[in-house]
């Protein structure tokens, strides 16, 4: 951190900004967004002498208090318009906490668009949490993330009004605004706080199962029942419990028991309350490929369906499956909004991606490989209810000749989809050629088991292709669908990047170690940044960094008073890269 503040609210503002940033990179890892979020602290002098009435922290990244100084008439502006604006509350003391709510609404509102309007903000999108006072200034907590990002991921479009309940577009905007809701809370202390309450990491679990629930909570009350509180835990509840033996698998429709697009096969009399979580796990054993339990959130009604006269634009029925034990997803149109397993919450993911897989496939086979073809194979593999694997290799036929004793030969074929199922109900991998031509079906691979290669707590299946994979020279993918529904790409390549970026943050690293005063603060993340990178380092660029990282470090010495010394590994240049993990330039 550095040692002097010019733009000053409080001695520790630095500590706190940086612990909410840290905050918003473990909550966002943990739902599965990378988003590069930047955290800013900025107070409005309320009294005082300071000779600055706005204050942004930090000051080293172009923002200008200037640039704020008329969101206070813009909210104004902003309140008449409010849709709210007309109500009146009898209670003299509730409304006027009304009031103030709507009022500082509007100024987040304002501060947020003012920061997407300034050139360093230019890409970014903000969330403002409300603000508290800080000995003399008014604080509003602020995060912002890359939109580009952001915006890859699934969101909802209309944003939806049952009285006060307001529906949140996304279980992502609800995780960032509950981060700023929890700055807000730590901020409202008694003496000026030194960072968040507890370490970011720890705090991380708890404010993604904040947002969570209240993004579930606000579609629950706006398109089902307002007693639906306890949906979430009734989900986690019926996913984690067995039935007879078996793991639970169903599906339900969230919405109003009387939507005009649910038609109902049957109807409960009375309606089964969801708390009751052994009813709920038996009645869930009803639902099936044609038809789904039907809830409001807070009883089930029927067993039925959506019919196709649905107008999905109205995004006022949802789908909520349980998919396998402790897990459940939160769907929209066939569009996953959430995934929650064993309690925690993420966004839905790909369980392997075409783009990474076809990548994957072109470095490792070659030109002759038929990317699309293959990945026909791989999707129909991964829909399997079992464990399966397949195996593609430059050297197919020879393979399948030399381990034809523990395999089934076929004439070669590509698989259609029924034949792809019924040769992998059996054990053994399906081989293919790059074309997605099969030779060889129930093939079981060998391979000599080493000490640098499995996983001790993963299966028979798994490391039985990781075995196989590194015993071929070369020429071979494996895809492994476990049982219990991990996908595994072997080999898993490092991605491949432009060599002119990786020049790039070594540069900027050389630029945060040679300045006349070190930002230890800046100097750290892009040390970060480079380590990210340290795969695709050459000699020079290693020595050129562990130099800068050395001179980061004296600077730190000589900063004067007490400092704590930061340990770091030299960084070396990776045996296993070549020209194939750059991009062409």
């Amino acid at each position: 951190m550095r040692r002097t503040i010019q733009q000053f609210m409080w001695g520790y503002q630095p500590h706190f900004r940086y612990s909410l940033e840290k905050l918003a990179a473990h909550v966002l890892e943990s739902i599965g967004i990378h988003g590069a979020p930047e955290a800013l602290l900025i107070g409005f002098r309320e009294e005082g002498a300071s000779p600055w009435p706005i204050c942004i922290e930090p000051e080293s990244r172009g923002y200008e208090p200037s640039q704020l100084a008329d969101v206070v008439a813009v909210a104004d502006d902003r309140l008449e318009q409010h849709p709210d604006a007309g109500v009146f509350y009898s209670d003299a003391g509730h409304h006027e906490r009304m009031m103030k709510a709507r009022l500082e609404e509007c100024r987040r509102d304002s501060i947020a668009e003012e920061l997407e309007g300034s050139s360093p903000g230019a890409g970014r999108l903000f969330f403002v949490g409300y603000p508290r006072r800080v000995d003399d200034y008014r604080v509003y907590p602020v995060v912002s993330v890359l939109r580009t990002v952001w915006d890859r991921y699934p969101r909802l479009t209309h944003v939806h009004r049952n009285g006060r309940i307001v529906t949140i577009e996304s279980m992502q905007r609800a995780v960032m605004e509950e981060v700023v809701r929890t700055a807000s809370a730590d901020l409202d202390r008694r003496e000026p706080p030194q960072e968040l309450s507890d370490w970011p990491h720890v705090m991380a679990p708890d404010v993604v199962r904040r947002g969570a629930e209240r993004f579930l909570r606000s579609l629950v009350a706006a398109h089902g029942s307002w007693e639906g509180t306890e949906f979430m835990s009734a989900m986690d509840s019926v996913a984690a419990q067995p039935y007879e033996g078996r793991t639970a698998v169903g599906s339900l429709i969230l919405g109003k028991p009387d939507h005009p697009a649910l038609s109902y096969d049957l109807r409960f009399e009375p309606p089964l309350k969801l708390r009751k979580s052994r009813v709920f796990r038996k009645t869930l054993e009803m639902s099936g490929v044609a038809v789904s339990l039907i809830s409001d959130g807070a009883e089930i009604v029927g067993l039925g369906r959506a019919q196709a006269t649905y107008d999905a634009d109205s995004e006022t029925l949802f789908q909520v499956t349980v998919v396998a034990r402790g897990a459940w997803e939160l769907a929209h149109a066939g569009v996953g909004l959430m995934r929650v397993e064993n309690g925690r919450a993420q966004l839905p993911q790909e369980r392997i991606s075409r783009e990474v897989f076809v990548d994957t496939a072109r470095r490792v086979l070659g030109d002759e490989t038929h990317p699309d073809k293959l990945w026909s194979q791989v999707e129909g593999a991964v829909d399997q209810q079992h464990g399966t694997m397949l195996v593609v290799h430059r050297d197919a036929d020879a393979e399948a000749s030399r381990l034809g004793a523990q395999a089934t030969l076929i004439d070669p074929t590509e698989l259609t989809a029924e034949a792809l199922a019924a040769v992998t109900s059996i054990d053994g991998a399906v081989l293919l050629r790059p074309d997605a031509t099969c030779v060889a079906v129930g093939v079981i691979l060998d391979g000599t088991a080493t000490a640098s290669i499995g996983d001790a707590s993963r299966g028979a299946r798994f490391n039985s292709g990781m075995r196989y994979q590194a015993a071929s020279p070369g020429g071979c993918l494996v895809v492994i669908v476990s049982e219990d529904g991990m996908i595994d790409l072997v080999p898993r390549l490092p991605r491949r990047v432009r060599r002119f970026d990786v020049e790039r943050a070594v540069q900027r690293l050389e630029d945060a170690a040679g300045a006349a005063d070190v930002d230890f603060e800046v100097a750290t993340d892009r040390a970060d940044h480079v380590s990210s990178l340290a795969f695709y380092l050459t000699p020079e660029q290693c020595a050129r960094c562990n130099a800068s990282k050395a001179l980061i470090e004296e600077a730190r010495a000589k900063s004067g008073g007490a400092f704590i010394r930061v340990g770091w590994n030299p960084l070396k240049p990776d045996p296993e890269l070549d020209d194939s993990y750059f991009l062409p330039e």
